[in-house]
């Protein structure tokens, strides 16, 4: 299964995290959406009830199930709400808190660079990912990438891989065509955004994530999988006890 790397956004002091999703660009958990307004998670929820007219499902949220079947807990199922771009920038009209505005104006940063992503789709230039260069090539995805990177060649723009939801780079076909001249190359058909920032944003927060977990192993808030749900939940237990152990001792 690919792993999907989250995007890592700097609201004040907090870190907040976003999932890329194929659909709705990126969703949070409301956790994070309160973290990153700087208040309750109750208050989301509080939001969500009452402007249930303005705040639709499928649009401004949606509700995902995971589950896990293990022999000493039995079988665990839980339903989660995941905000949408679109439903955070809408619980902005409501809510007002210190950290809101830093908040508001980074969804706001990113609405008005979709929309101009759309404005100038007509103008878009000719552009290839390093996937492409690979299915005309006949060479591995990294090593494509390697060799632009060498000839001087720089991504100018980034899209969404369908496959995993990570940003990726997008090069100027016309300077990949002039190293293999010879190649037939079909260009990206896709929504293409101009500048990296958001790849380089991406990769840097992997590599902190990879260094973190080498000095203080943690599980991400944000991870929903069966498996690492399971084992959270086999560790609090564990801590339970311990904790009740050391209660009966000091009695």
């Amino acid at each position: 299964m690919t792993q999907i790397t989250p995007y890592v956004l700097e609201v004040g002091t907090q870190e907040v995290v976003l999932t890329p999703d194929p659909t709705h660009e990126f969703t949070a958990t409301t956790e994070q959406v309160a973290l990153g307004y700087g208040v309750s998670q109750e208050n989301i929820r509080q939001h969500k009830l009452s402007k249930a007219d303005e705040l639709i499902e499928g649009k401004h949220w949606i509700t995902v199930t995971s589950g896990v079947s293990n022999p000493n807990a039995g079988n665990l199922q839980r339903q989660q709400t995941l905000w949408t771009k679109r439903g955070i920038v809408r619980l902005g009209f409501f809510i007002r808190s210190a950290r809101a505005r830093l908040f508001r104006d980074m969804a706001e940063d990113l609405v008005i660079g979709q929309l101009a992503s759309v404005t100038n789709s007509h103008a878009q230039p000719a552009l290839i990912s390093a996937r492409g260069v690979s299915a005309a090539v006949g060479i591995p995805p990294r090593h494509a990438s390697t060799t632009l990177r060498r000839q001087g060649i720089e991504a100018t723009h980034h899209f969404l891989e369908s496959r995993c939801g990570a940003p990726a780079y997008l090069y100027p076909l016309p300077d990949v065509q002039a190293i293999w001249p010879d190649a037939t190359f079909t260009p990206y058909q896709g929504e293409a955004r101009p500048g990296v920032a958001a790849v380089v944003r991406v990769v840097g927060a992997a590599a902190r994530t990879k260094a973190a977990k080498r000095h203080q192993p943690r599980l991400l808030p944000t991870d929903t999988s069966t498996e690492q749900l399971a084992r959270r939940l086999l560790s609090l237990e564990a801590q339970k006890k311990a904790v009740l152990r050391e209660l009966a001792a000091l009695a």
